[in-house]
């Protein structure tokens, strides 16, 4: 393998652990927002879970792609090829459900629950409720999501 190859290689390992561990920090920081009913520690922790799933989610996850398909090339792996069309759909699907789900919902977690921190309303804010509950569905999906990445990276050689 070319030197080019071991640094696309590091890049990708690191991208893939930036991803993970943003989908990670969220749902524990997600938890123990959950967890409080002080609606300004709820919106410190929904804040951290919004910057972490922009920056190091998303972000992790574009630079996962980007440099998979340039390790793919690097390791004269085929483009057209069963395998690489998999993991690329997939990778898709995994950026779509950051893009349209999991974003909007975090940004509406952390905006209804500092709006909840600054009133002196009791109890959630409308909309959080339901708000949550898609936050959680999206990151029940990412969770899937990056196991079935983790599969198709470890069981290449199985797929044809």
């Amino acid at each position: 393998m070319s030197m080019l190859a071991y640094l696309w290689r590091f890049l990708h390992l690191l991208f893939a652990f930036s991803f993970v561990g943003a989908v990670t920090i969220a749902e524990w920081n997600g938890r123990q927002a959950r967890a409080t009913s002080d609606w300004g520690r709820r919106a410190a922790l929904w804040g951290v879970v919004r910057h972490t799933t922009l920056v190091l989610g998303l972000g992790g996850l574009v630079l996962l792609g980007l440099v998979g398909n340039l390790l793919a090339v690097a390791m004269g792996l085929p483009m057209g090829g069963r395998w690489m069309g998999i993991v690329n759909g997939l990778w898709l699907v995994g950026v779509a459900l950051y893009l349209f789900v999991a974003l909007p919902t975090i940004r509406g977690l952390a905006a209804l629950s500092d709006k909840a921190a600054a009133g002196s309303a009791e109890g959630a804010p409308k909309g959080y409720d339901a708000t949550l509950v898609r936050w959680r569905l999206a990151y029940v999906l990412l969770g899937i999501f990056y196991v079935a990445m983790l599969a198709l990276m470890v069981l290449r050689p199985l797929v044809k």
